[in-house]
């Protein structure tokens, strides 16, 4: 098929960067390329004119309007498209193009422009409709110095008509290095500032004025310069909606919260459907309380779906980043199941969406959804890279959830090294617990493989304080302590628990140090590193197990707010909350349990909070025999607690979830009882009625009916979490 009738206009200066990609996504479209050069100096007219460009130099005037219509004017197609070098078309088919160009009733087209933003390309962004396909016509000029566009002159011809079109452009000049390395900021506004000398009372030029304050940051500016503009604007310009959104986010930021609640509401009811609008509207009304608003707002959004072609907007929005929004909503409003069904959702749309998966998992496994999570892993396992297995495996070991584990060791992007090690930790210990030496010989074997990876020699230092205690896990110290220097304090303080461990023994034999005999080889595993490699973020994910990010199914960074960072009897000794949450994820996935309960011991409950542990790690500790758990709760109870905000409440909660599993009733005096229903929240006051509940059935076994559709106590634990400050 011949090319479509179209002629590629643009104005370049240095682009020599982009210029390439741009010019390679347009083969095959365009029958001709005029590229207005003004200045360039890195030898962008070169790349021009290899596809065959013709290349025309201009002076730089400061406008560019005055240098997009020059280039314009050379066309010599019926039909005209702008690009500029940081933009490349793809998707595009030559003949659904020329159907296009041949409608009688278009003179323009609206095209849907993808601006992506931040630090990486590909990964977030914003969008909006711009007219950069029209017919080459004389009358059909751009206008403004800066912001420039097309649509109004077209507008302005008898009975003149632009179409949308879903020819999507990609755009990479508001990149952070972009940005930076061509002075945008400076120069756009330099620009906006010479033209509303001339023309003070633009509202297109006072729009753009006001835009570049708000993408700097500069909210109260951005209002000012903004919010007058709602009177004159008029209601069927084509910024409009998006001058509500960011007037209405200005003043919100701005601290001016009433009006910015007007302009809200008032934009809401002109654009019923604009769902970036109708979001942060619902987070507004979310920072004040007033929950059933946000979700009504939220639920309208999901209702209207993808409006981007009508509306500018980022990326999820009315699909994959309000599902998400919603099902945090839904679990404040203790609406559990939907709030998941939401997470789900939002997964079928981004399945490498890793802040998705931080929600759906602590929320499944701390429901007893082991099941459902399986089975959604499952069905999106194709999917999922590298850098959401290196959280999602580290989850399911810290859960001890032996199915979902199962799965996610045949995902095709997991790394074999890791693969092996989960293999051997899933039939040794997950599956047959009473085989720690085998585990212990199989991943000892893997060592010579992998010298300089923590993981293995985490589990070994875990199964001997499992086998042997804290003398018989020395050996395997200084290979784990390279990587992870803080767990040599913990285990200074295990051994000097373990003499005195007999003072709160569990009710159980501890396990005999062992001498295992080798069992059959095991594969050697791998030497590929297990690496981060998401485009957002830093993570390492070369531990594979114990999980030390910041999200919902991982390790906390920093203790609790109001604690010490250093944890400890002594200066000589210190323990660090993200140390001794490392070595509880060992010594859980590990099954040893004894040694986890000397961990108690050196916290005061003022000053630690097991509940801030990695919530999947909350689901492992049921896991734990019976006589553990009641020690574990014997221990809890027989220190002092102070109750005075929900972070406190989560901790009385995971005590309740972990007497409930082993069938005791949760002891709770006058005094605390009256203080968790002062400052613990709903949460907590869920969980006080559910007390008395059991309290009662203790003493009326046959006249209390069993509560059915109650919420589990470790989602309480999460809730009151959310909630804390």
């Amino acid at each position: 098929m011949h090319n479509p009738g179209l002629s590629l206009c643009m104005i370049i200066k240095n682009e020599a960067q982009h210029l390439e990609k741009c010019l390679m996504s347009v083969q095959g479209l365009v029958s001709e390329i005029i590229i207005a050069d003004t200045g360039s100096t890195d030898g962008s007219m070169e790349i021009a004119r290899r596809p065959g460009a013709r290349v025309i130099e201009m002076p730089w005037e400061h406008d560019f309007s005055k240098a997009r219509n020059r280039a314009l004017r050379l066309a010599s197609y019926a039909w005209i498209l702008v690009l500029d070098a940081d933009e490349a078309i793809a998707g595009w088919k030559p003949e659904e193009v020329e159907r296009l160009l041949e409608t009688q009733g278009a003179d323009g087209y609206f095209l849907p422009f993808i601006h992506y933003v931040g630090e990486f390309p590909e990964k977030d962004y914003v969008t909006d409709n711009v007219c950069r396909l029209f017919r080459n016509d004389e009358r059909i000029l751009f206008r403004g110095s800066i912001h420039e566009e097309v649509a109004s002159s077209i507008w302005s011809l008898p009975e003149g008509h632009i179409a949308y079109a879903a020819l999507p452009v990609h755009h990479y000049g508001y990149l952070d290095g972009e940005l930076q390395r061509k002075h945008k900021t400076s120069r756009n506004l330099e620009l906006i500032h010479s033209a509303l000398h001339l023309e003070p009372r633009s509202i297109h030029l006072r729009y753009a004025l006001g835009t570049e304050h708000y993408q700097q940051g500069n909210y109260n500016a951005a209002a000012e310069v903004l919010l007058p503009l709602l009177e004159e604007v008029p209601a069927d310009s084509g910024y409009t909606a998006d001058l509500y959104l960011k007037t209405a986010y200005a003043l919100e930021a701005g601290g001016r919260l009433e009006e910015a609640q007007a302009v809200y509401e008032a934009g809401s009811i002109l654009y019923a459907d604009f769902t970036d609008l109708l979001e942060s509207y619902a987070g507004l009304l979310l920072e004040q309380g007033e929950l059933w608003r946000a979700y009504d707002l939220l639920q309208r959004a999901l209702d209207s779906g993808n409006t981007a072609h009508k509306y500018p907007s980022s990326s999820g929005s009315g699909t994959s980043r309000t599902r998400l929004f919603t099902g945090q909503v839904c679990e404040q409003l203790f609406l559990y199941q939907e709030a998941l069904d939401h997470y789900r959702q939002a997964l079928g749309y981004t399945p490498d969406d890793s802040a998705a998966w931080a929600q759906l998992v602590p929320l499944c496994l701390l429901s007893g959804q082991e099941e459902q999570l399986t089975a959604i892993t499952l069905q999106l396992l194709p999917a999922l890279p590298q850098r959401v297995l290196s959280r999602l495996v580290p989850a399911a070991l810290n859960a001890r959830a032996a199915e979902w584990l199962a799965a996610l060791s045949a995902a095709p992007h997991l790394p074999e090294a890791i693969r092996q090690v989960v293999q051997v930790l899933l039939g040794t210990l997950f599956r047959d617990p009473e085989q720690p030496c085998t585990a212990s010989v199989r991943l000892e074997r893997m060592l010579p493989d992998e010298p300089d990876e923590p993981w293995i020699s985490g589990y070994l230092w875990a199964l001997s304080c499992r086998s042997g205690g804290s003398a018989a896990a020395g050996q395997w110290l200084e290979r784990l302590a390279r990587n992870r220097p803080g767990i040599a304090a913990v285990h200074r303080w295990l051994a000097q628990q373990t003499a005195g461990a007999s003072a709160h023994p569990a009710e159980r034999e501890p396990e005999p140090h062992m001498e295992c005999e080798a069992d059959e080889p095991a594969d050697a595993a791998g030497t590929d590193r297990w690496r981060e490699r998401g485009p957002r973020h830093a993570e390492s994910g070369n531990s594979a197990i114990p999980q030390r990010t910041t999200e919902d199914y991982a390790d906390n960074s920093a203790p609790p707010s109001g604690s010490s960072p250093q944890l400890g009897l002594s200066a000589d000794t210190p323990l660090s909350f993200p140390d001794i949450s490392y070595a509880a994820q060992l010594l859980v996935q590990a099954g040893a349990w004894d040694t986890l309960l000397l961990l108690f011991k050196p916290m005061e409950a003022s000053r630690f909070h097991w509940s801030r542990l990695p919530q999947p790690l909350l689901h492992g500790l049921l896991h734990a025999p019976v006589p553990v758990k009641k020690q574990w709760c014997t221990m809890y109870t027989g220190q002092a607690h102070f109750y005075s905000s929900p972070g406190d409440a989560a901790e009385w909660l995971l005590y309740a979830a972990i007497a409930d599993s082993c069938g005791l009733i949760p002891r709770l005096d006058p005094a605390d009882e009256q203080a968790l229903r002062q400052s613990g929240g709903p949460a907590a006051a869920i969980g006080l009625s559910y007390h008395k509940l059991l309290l009662a059935a203790k003493v009326h076994p046959q006249g209390i009916p069993v509560v059915s559709g109650s919420i589990p106590w470790l989602l309480l634990v999460r809730s009151a979490l959310q909630a804390a400050p």
